[in-house]
Parts: C-alpha cells; structure tokens; sequence
C-alpha cells in the first residue's frame, strides 16, 4: 500500500508546488494592500456592516472587524482561498483518482497487484496529505514572512493552528471526491460530482446559517471550519474538529466499501 501511495504521491508533487506557488502570489498580493488600504482611511468596519448577512458568510466569515491584520487576512484569503477554493481543488483532485483508471482500463494492472481493493482506495487517498501538508506549510510561511514584510505582527501560533486545522477540513472535502471516485466510471463527471458536492455544501451553510434552516447546513464541512475564530479570537473548536476527523474516516470506509462490491468488469 505504502508503494502506491508513494508513487501517487510523487506525481502530485509538481502539482502541489504550482498550488503552493499560486497561492503563495495570492498571499503577497492580499498582504501588499493592507498598508495602502489602512493609509486610505476606507472604514473597511462600515463595508463590513453594509454587506447583506449571506455574502458577508461567505465571503468574510464571522470576524467582526476587518482593522486588523488577522480580521483583514480572514477575509481576503482564508474564507475564501481556503474555505471555498482550496476545498473545491482537492474535491476535484480526488475525484481523479480511481474514476481516472476505471475510465483509462488501467485499473485492472493495479488490482493485479497483491493488495485488496480497499488498500487501493485508502493508499489513493493518503497520497493526497502530503500534497496538503506542503501547501499548507510554504503558504504557512508565506504569510509570516509577508506580514513581518509589512510591520505587522500575528500570532505564529494561532496561525499555525489554522493551517493545520485546516489540513483536516481540506482532507474531509476530498473524502467527498474521493467518494465521487468509486461512484463513477467517468473521471469528468466524478470531477464534477466531488467539487460541485464541496460548492453546493458550501451554498447549503451559506443561506442556511442563523435562519430557521440551520441545521440543514449542518451536513456541510464549512460548517466546521472558522478561520476567523482561530486566527482573530484564539479559539479552536474541538469538538468541530473532531467531526471533521470523522467525516474523513467514514468518508474513506464507506468509499473502500462501495470500491469492494463494485463490479469492474464492464
């Protein structure tokens, strides 16, 4: 198992280098305007307090101030780089994973190899957390460096907590694709069953939060991951994370299982 996932995982590496460096431009670009933004005298609080309450969820979280360096990085990076964008990518990436070699005929040579159908699957999804990991480390310090580059300071702890939690949450949202994966023989259309499932999931707590509906949005993963109370407020929810870990748990179970009474002949 360890095999497969060492070989897959070195196919994503340059992949996963030219997402970190995307995102790593998209650090320096955000981080470079806060200076200018500050010396304007924008009221960025009173933009807060104009936008209409669901495009404020998606788009800024639940800080409640935008003067400060962690509120302003929420906003403009993590809610939606992370939270929306970095969660549809690896959705999508997982859901090429075994649809790719049903749709290539590759899948048989693999499964000729004397490993179990779910060892397959599990070793498929592990070689995507090196991939996270790296991106979450060179963005990790990407934004220390940027902010230091600004004379602002942040909470290196507080920071690292969110990238690491966010590690799990990514992970969860590409247990979706990697769902997609062993439902599809198609790799498009696992594709877009996975990240439209992130998408869709992340509309679903959007209109959803504090309305009579809430708990509908209580199936989606960005219900459980707030940058915003990491990095501004300090606060790590456990039990949120703990239902994440979950998440990617069953998600993995039940795709393995789904993956062993399959029929491949076709």
């Amino acid at each position: 198992m360890l095999e497969v996932t060492s070989f897959e995982a070195g196919r994503r590496l340059r992949g996963s280098l030219l997402l970190a460096g995307a995102m790593v431009a998209l650090i320096v670009l955000t981080v470079a305007l806060f200076p200018s933004i500050q010396e304007t005298g924008v009221d960025l609080d009173a933009y807060l307090e104009s936008l209409p309450p669901e495009a404020s969820r998606a788009f800024v979280g639940n800080v409640t101030t935008l003067t400060t360096i962690e509120g302003y990085l929420v906003s403009q990076l993590y809610q939606f780089g992370w939270v929306l964008l970095l969660a549809i990518y690896y959705a999508y990436a997982a859901a090429s994973t075994l649809a790719g070699e049903v749709e290539r005929g590759t899948i048989g040579l693999t499964l000729s190899l004397p490993v179990t159908r779910t060892r397959v699957v599990v070793a498929k999804f592990l070689s995507l957390v090196p991939s996270v990991v790296l991106v979450n480390a060179i963005t990790f310090l990407a934004v220390v460096l940027g902010v230091r580059a600004v004379d602002e300071s942040i909470d290196v702890i507080d920071l690292f907590a969110v990238h690491a939690y966010s590690s799990v949450y990514l992970l969860a949202c590409a247990g979706l694709g990697l769902l997609a994966s062993v439902a599809f023989d198609s790799i498009r259309r696992a594709q877009t069953v996975g990240a439209g499932a992130v998408f869709g999931l992340f509309l679903l707590d959007t209109f959803t939060f504090d309305t009579d509906y809430e708990w509908l949005g209580d199936i989606a993963f960005s219900r459980y991951f707030d940058p915003g109370a990491i990095l501004v407020e300090g606060e790590i929810a456990w039990s949120d994370l703990a239902v994440l870990c979950l998440a990617v748990v069953v998600l993995v179970v039940v795709s393995s299982e789904y993956f062993e009474r399959r029929d491949l002949s076709g």
